[in-house]
């Protein structure tokens, strides 16, 4: 089962988890907060985590960070598998670069609201990972 680490904190990031199942992800992706007990544990595993500020991609024994982990993301998803592979097209250091560059400037950008996730779409969540819009609470499945 591939688990998708990422800051449930940031906006952008949970908005994405929520945009990614409403287009067609796989029900097999699990979700997990890095600063989940789970997230904690996979630092312990793999010290490298620490050092990069991103969304982790675990598949299996194989761990995907920043924009690697976002294509392999995009690709699931049947009607942006063209989006994946343009994107992929681009060298990975520039990827990356982008990637950095909207992580270090994202609560300085446009402001969003944080997505509603609806019950069909709790089944992803592992844990204390969805947020109750109305009290910006969190939630245990």
């Amino acid at each position: 089962m591939p688990i998708v680490y990422y800051d449930d904190r940031c906006i952008y990031c949970y908005n994405y988890v929520i945009w990614l199942i409403r287009h067609g992800l796989p029900r097999n992706y699990q979700f997990v907060p890095l600063k989940s007990e789970a997230g904690e544990q996979l630092q312990q595993v793999h010290p490298e985590v620490l050092s990069y500020n991103s969304v982790i991609l675990q598949e299996g024994s194989s761990l995907y960070f920043q924009s690697t982990a976002i294509i392999k993301l995009i690709y699931q998803l049947k009607q942006f598998k063209w989006l994946a592979l343009s994107v992929w097209l681009i060298p990975k250091p520039i990827r990356n670069f982008g990637y950095h560059l909207f992580a270090e400037n994202r609560n300085h950008m446009w402001r969003t609201t944080w997505a509603k996730v609806r019950e069909s779409e709790r089944s992803y969540f592992i844990g204390e990972q969805y947020v109750d819009v109305k009290g910006l609470a969190k939630h245990s499945n």
